[in-house]
């Protein structure tokens, strides 16, 4: 029983979002380009504190070697 209202209910859900994507292709558009420049742009920090920290790493050993 639950089973088949959980099945009704996503049929909906479905049927609702397809009317929206009907009614509106050019905000689907937008919600989807702002989606994934903050998909790019949290890669992007973390690529650069990936970057920073490897060159901050070299830089540590390099210091170690040359002292000792």
């Amino acid at each position: 029983m639950q089973r088949q209202q959980e099945q009704i209910n996503d049929q909906q859900r479905r049927e609702v979002e397809e009317r929206y994507r009907q009614q509106h292709p050019d905000q689907i558009k937008q919600e989807k380009e702002l989606s994934f420049e903050h998909k790019t742009n949290k890669l992007k920090k973390k690529l650069n504190i990936a970057i920073i920290t490897v060159f901050g790493l070299i830089i540590i050993v390099f210091l170690i070697l040359f002292f000792i």
